[in-house]
């Protein structure tokens, strides 16, 4: 298990069948077909639509100067053979331009961290953000359109899960690892009583638990948090100001029971097994690090299901517009969109792959199914799961989360 990795995952939705009827119910769509060769010609067979075929760009890689590719990525999917996931860039690193173009890693914090670091000047050439946040990318001019004629497998995965980042029927985002995020805790401590008996984020206003619980430190899912507690579950991705206000004022009142928002994961995974936790919201890769942790092993740890719903997202990779090797770049995210990096996603970090042909074959680790739901549609539906999504009021929701954690 990678005790490092600090990115949001989930191993739900990985290649199964029942992810693929849900995406049907939300009009997207899995393929059943191989991997297809590169630039075939067939848009349509190729999963790719003909707006996307006609704005996709082409590059020539073996005419590109050389020198490293950057890559600006969450903790855990480099190349490290103890810490990362190397499968995911074997297919480019044994390719005829990892000698000239080897791949290099710099990690990010999280989705504002990032856009604010690439906006002031740092250009590595693939980064690695949420897909909701694709189109602050390229409001920002920081992103051009994917070479889809050199990611030959984006046929595998279903387009309910490209949609958020295909703008103007131009695909920007290249899905990579999809999930939820929510409250992993101790049952033997927490208790929902005072909120009406069933799991609910309104545990985060119980003062009994006061300096037990931590939440991450992403401005947007506080208020997301906020607003699922004021309304119930009620899409939070659709919210007015005076519902962000509200939101606010909600995470104003559980702030004070937290212990801290984190920014790394590993650290609150630590602070939980270590005692100083009973609670903290984690993605699923962290709450099987506590649930498995041997300090852990008498008690009983769940992953909260909350009556209003978990959050849930879809993050993968970009392409940089200030890149000088567009078309090596593009090699290198090809080769993380395989299905054989897809199963290892699963087997190794419990997290989900919006790559999804043939995967689910591939994963090793059959136990994970049950354990994560994979055969459950209805865990990834609203009102049990909110899909992020763009938010045209974005800004107004970093404003308010920034307000809570600087009061």
């Amino acid at each position: 298990m990678n005790e490092n990795m600090t990115r949001k995952g989930f191993v739900a939705l990985t290649g199964a069948t029942s992810l693929a009827a849900f995406l049907a119910a939300c009009g997207g769509s899995s393929s059943d077909s191989g991997s297809s060769a590169a630039g075939s010609g067939d848009a349509q067979a190729d999963g790719i639509t003909a707006e996307e075929s006609a704005a996709a760009s082409t590059f020539d890689p073996a005419s590109e100067p050389g020198g490293p590719i950057e890559v600006f990525t969450w903790a855990g999917y480099d190349d490290s053979p103890k810490d990362g996931l190397p499968i995911m860039w074997e297919q480019y690193q044994k390719g005829e331009y990892n000698s000239a173009s080897p791949l290099k890693f710099t990690f990010l914090e999280d989705d504002q961290q990032a856009l604010a670091k690439v906006a002031s000047g740092y250009a590595p050439d693939i980064i690695h953000p949420c897909i909701a946040y694709t189109q602050q990318w390229k409001d920002a001019g920081l992103i051009q359109p994917l070479a889809l004629d050199l990611l030959p497998d984006w046929a595998g995965i279903p387009d309910a899960i490209k949609a958020g980042g295909v703008i103007d029927g131009t695909a920007y985002h290249m899905p990579f690892d999809v999930g939820f995020s929510c409250l992993t805790y101790d049952a033997d401590v927490i208790n929902f009583d005072k909120v009406g008996g069933e799991e609910s984020w309104e545990v985060l206003l119980d003062d009994t638990f006061k300096g037990r619980m931590a939440l991450f430190s992403d401005d947007v899912a506080i208020i997301k948090i906020g607003h699922l507690i004021n309304k119930g579950a009620v899409d939070p991705n659709v919210m007015t100001q005076e519902e962000i206000d509200a939101a606010k004022e909600t995470a104003l009142k559980i702030k004070p029971n937290l212990r801290n928002y984190w920014t790394s994961q590993t650290d609150t995974v630590n602070d939980f097994v270590n005692g100083n936790l009973d609670a903290t919201y984690t993605w699923p890769d962290g709450y099987w690090k506590i649930k498995n942790h041997p300090k852990m092993k008498d008690r009983n740890i769940k992953y909260m299901q909350p009556t209003q719903g978990r959050l849930a997202w879809v993050c993968g990779m970009v392409l940089s517009a200030a890149t000088k090797q567009p078309g090596r770049a593009s090699m290198a995210m090809a080769s993380a969109d395989t299905p054989v990096a897809a199963a290892a996603l699963t087997d190794l970090f419990q997290y989900a792959a919006g790559q999804q042909n043939g995967v689910m074959d591939l994963i090793k680790d059959k136990a994970l199914v049950k354990a994560f739901q994979i055969d459950d549609p209805t865990a990834w539906a609203p009102p049990n799961a909110w899909f992020e999504a763009p938010l045209p009021n974005y800004k107004d929701f970093v404003s308010a989360g920034e307000e809570v954690k600087s009061a």
